[in-house]
């Protein structure tokens, strides 16, 4: 084989493998929903997923937002509460309540999330 051939050869394998690479990122592409109201997406039982915008539920109010996740503290900020006087939890699909920590990340596309609650750390506050 000459020299030429060879170089051919190695030019047509690099061409495979970027062809090869360019489908793998092809399938990564996501096309984001526009906006996704968490809470009707949960209960149509439907997958979680990325989008430009959520629509949160926190107790009996909705909030939009344009990001992935947030922290606890930042979803509390949105009904302006705080963690030092509010705990804060999310519902998932199916009625599973966890609480979210003040610095813990809840990511939006993750999870079925329905909704947020806020439950006042002492009784006597509002």
């Amino acid at each position: 084989m000459t020299e030429h051939e060879q170089q051919h050869g190695h030019e047509s394998r690099i061409v495979e493998e970027l062809k090869e690479a360019v489908v793998a990122l092809e399938e990564d592409v996501v096309v984001l929903e526009e906006l996704i109201d968490l809470e009707a997406w949960a209960k149509a039982n439907k997958e979680p997923k990325r989008a430009k915008r959520y629509r949160l539920r926190i107790d009996k109010e909705y909030e939009v937002v344009e990001v992935h996740s947030m922290t606890g503290r930042q979803i509390l900020a949105l009904v302006r509460k705080t963690p030092e006087t509010y705990l804060l939890s999310q519902k998932f699909r199916g009625g599973r309540v966890e609480p979210v920590k003040a610095d813990e990340t809840v990511e939006f596309h993750r999870h079925q999330i329905e909704r947020f609650q806020t439950l006042a750390l002492d009784p006597t506050e509002g």
